[in-house]
């Protein structure tokens, strides 16, 4: 019978024993596979988001923030400046219109005047129709996204067609569905699509392509705020600073690299967390083989003294022990694998809703502000940003998929294979000063 052979059957002589420190390594290891999951789960969502969010570029004009301030739009020269900076992959671009209900178009709003619209100077509430929200953008699917379209299809934000997608509220209140007709500014725009947010101050609004509301509204080539985004969110300082340079005062430029990074806090707090334990897991499991070992040898070291007494080398016999560690820590690993993978999901996401909850992180976007339309018209309602900055990094923080990938698979087994070895390493030591003659003699 050979040494390995020896070994693997010196692992198993005691079943009880044997299962216990099994069950041990089982859950050390389940732990181990179920953190490295967590933590590569959360390393890619940061990722995601700071590939998504981090590299967005605000730029609005000079003196608009907030729901505050007068400002002069932006014109179709410093739309090319802004595409033609460094490091800039894409824009989005639109034109926001407070729309009054009267001959500026055949539609009746949707919303109520109200106790937040329109007051009047003695406190009663105004009898006022609030305005409608038309945006003109060259990435409607940049707020609205495609699965929001419950009637018919999303519209060509590149084109320069009288086409409209509508809010549910609007349409409701219009009786209006796909195919039917409107004015705006006096041009007739169809029905492409209806979409709902389940938000009724947005589903009160319209979108239509920034071309034909320029047109309609005749403010060729005017801009209320465009979204940049830079190839890569290392590029988004030095971008910035070219914009700042191109633009001049004419323009408020803002990145959101500060507070992606401040969103993704709790996500960062749980990957060191995650970090954290898989370390103390694995030095939990090491020192389980190594104590279990430890035992094993101090009871077996007559054995160990007979067999170097008649001739058993210590590399032999030092084999035959770590065999037995081995053996002992890869039933282990495969049950605490097994384990491991069932428990990751729900651990992981465990951890995102219990940090994100506690953190209490919010990340505000911009409120609707109002914008000088240019050419001596009324302020234009403008909001902070087609990109739904604050919505898309709560559904992207909240919603993290954990899955055993092939590399943080390998990662557990070597862990195994770590453990083994350090669990192994002084029992070894232990072996290799063991005396066959004091061993005889005393026992």
């Amino acid at each position: 019978m050979n040494v390995v052979t020896r070994g693997v059957r010196g692992a198993l002589r005691s079943p009880l024993r044997s299962g216990a420190i099994i069950a041990m390594l089982a859950i050390s290891i389940g732990l181990i596979l179920a953190m490295l999951v967590a933590r590569s789960s959360v390393e890619a969502k940061i990722e995601e988001v700071k590939a998504s969010v981090a590299t967005k570029i605000t730029i609005n004009p000079a003196g608009v923030q907030g729901g505050f301030g007068q400002g002069d739009p932006l014109t179709s020269d410093q739309v090319a400046k802004i595409k033609a900076t460094d490091h800039i992959s894409s824009i989005s671009a639109t034109l926001t219109a407070n729309v009054k209900t009267d001959e500026t178009t055949s539609l009746a709003s949707a919303m109520e005047g109200g106790r937040f619209m329109l007051r009047s100077p003695d406190g009663t509430e105004s009898s006022q129709k609030p305005p409608i929200i038309a945006t003109g953008s060259t990435n409607p699917e940049g707020t609205i996204a495609s699965d929001k379209v419950t009637s018919g299809s999303t519209i060509d934000g590149s084109s320069s067609d009288n086409v409209a997608l509508i809010g549910k509220e609007l349409a409701t209140k219009n009786n209006l569905s796909v195919g039917s007709t409107f004015t705006l500014y006096g041009k007739t725009f169809t029905v492409k699509g209806i979409y709902s947010t389940d938000n009724k101050f947005q589903d009160g609004g319209l979108y239509v392509p920034l071309a034909a509301l320029q047109t309609a509204s005749d403010q060729a080539g005017k801009v209320s705020n465009v979204v940049a985004t830079a190839d890569s969110s290392d590029n988004v300082t030095s971008t910035v600073a070219a914009l700042k340079s191109a633009l001049g005062d004419a323009a408020d430029i803002t990145s959101q690299a500060d507070q992606a990074d401040t969103a993704v806090a709790p996500l960062s707090s749980i990957s060191g967390l995650a970090l954290g334990g898989v370390i103390a897991a694995t030095i939990a499991g090491a020192v389980i083989v190594l104590l279990a070992m430890i035992m094993v040898v101090r009871e077996r070291r007559r054995e160990i003294g007979v067999i170097k007494a008649i001739g058993g080398s210590n590399r032999s016999i030092i084999t035959q022990f770590i065999t037995e560690g081995l053996t002992l820590t890869i039933i282990g690993g495969i049950v605490g694998l097994a384990l491991g993978i069932a428990v990751s999901g729900p651990l992981t996401q465990s951890l995102v809703s219990n940090q994100s909850s506690s953190s209490g992180t919010e990340v505000r976007g911009e409120g609707p502000v109002n914008v000088s339309g240019g050419g001596g018209s009324a302020p234009r309602m403008m909001r902070g940003g087609p990109s739904g900055f604050s919505s898309q990094l709560g559904q992207n923080l909240t919603s993290v998929t954990s899955s055993v990938t092939p590399a943080t698979f390998a990662g557990g087994i070597a862990i195994i294979l770590l453990i083994a070895i350090i669990g192994s390493a002084v029992p070894a030591w232990a072996i290799a000063r063991v005396r066959p003659a004091e061993v005889l003699r005393t026992e």
